[in-house]
């Protein structure tokens, strides 16, 4: 059983259709519909929830929708955006529950993609954020998937036309207040002009880089497991197992660490890592750094510790 997140915009009503259409050959046992209005753009959203019903009508499917009020809902250190997410994918493993689905699959595209490796560029980004959007993954026991990431919105909307299949425009895909609106409309187009096939070149890149990602994370997994413990609020990795590893490999083990003692891993900067390489060294200067999210990392003679100060 599948559940389609559907905003009422071009690809997720592509992907409704064209998931509702296969449903039979794709072997699906159901398609259901989800919509959730975030209570950020009034008449609007509610306009595109009550077009995403009638066209799940129309077509025979279930529809679980959801109104929430996103400027009552706070979360400390998140963005607006960060916490959309947050409740967007709340709603949906609710969603699931109710429609039995196993799977859902949201319209993300091949413009998604290259807008976002290029945003992380931007803003500096690790190896782990330059993968992008992952074309399938696990959260809890909902699997995820992006069946249209390898296709570009020019195609789909083109599509949609062609066949006469009504969908929502959101006003503020076109208000340059949004980062993403800017990469979207000024930057890629600037760049464009000296790579017309600059998305395809940003999606085949975060491709590149994710089995790259996935090589490190299950090597790291395999370290972890013998070189990492947690003790009574803190996480200790041995020193001598830890100054062996790959500099990639210490990397995501001391992120790991940081986000099991309760830090903030999204603020660990170049620079947090700089120090800590400096506290692993036998011969280095100091026997502490503070990291974000009020984690302490000190060094004794065997042991590296992470805990809340």
């Amino acid at each position: 059983s599948v559940l389609v997140a559907v905003s009422g915009g071009p690809d997720s009503v592509f992907l409704m259709y064209a998931l509702n259409h296969l449903r039979k050959k794709l072997g699906f046992a159901s398609v259901a519909v989800c919509n959730l209005d975030h209570g950020i753009r009034g008449k609007e959203s509610k306009r595109d929830s009550r077009f995403v019903a009638a066209a799940a009508k129309r077509l025979g499917l279930a529809y679980f929708h959801k109104t929430i009020n996103l400027s009552k809902v706070r979360a400390k250190g998140l963005s607006t955006e960060e916490v959309a997410r947050s409740a967007r994918y709340k709603f949906f493993a609710e969603a699931a529950v109710k429609s039995n689905a196993t799977v859902l699959a949201t319209g993300h595209t091949l413009d998604d993609q290259a807008e976002t490796v290029l945003m992380r560029f931007i803003k500096g980004a690790s190896l782990k954020g330059l993968v992008g959007i992952a074309p399938v993954r696990c959260e809890g026991k909902l699997k995820i998937v992006r069946p249209l990431i390898e296709i570009g919105k020019e195609a789909i909307v083109r599509y949609l036309n062609a066949n006469d299949i009504a969908y929502c425009v959101d006003s503020t895909n076109l208000e340059d207040i949004y980062f993403r609106n800017v990469i979207r409309r000024e930057v890629l187009p600037f760049l464009e002009r000296f790579n017309p096939r600059l998305k395809r070149s940003l999606f085949n890149l975060a491709e590149s880089l994710r089995e790259d990602f996935e090589y490190i994370q299950n090597e790291k997994l395999k370290f972890a497991r013998r070189a990492m413990s947690a003790k009574k609020g803190s996480v200790e990795i041995a020193l001598k197992d830890i100054v062996m590893q790959p500099r990639t490999i210490q990397k995501e083990v001391l992120r790991d660490c940081l986000q099991a003692s309760g830090g903030e891993v999204k603020k660990l900067s170049f620079r947090h890592w700089k120090e800590v390489e400096v506290l692993m060294n036998p011969k280095g200067k100091g026997f502490s750094v503070d990291l974000p999210g009020a984690v302490r990392v000190s060094r004794t003679e065997r042991y590296l510790t992470f805990a809340k100060i």
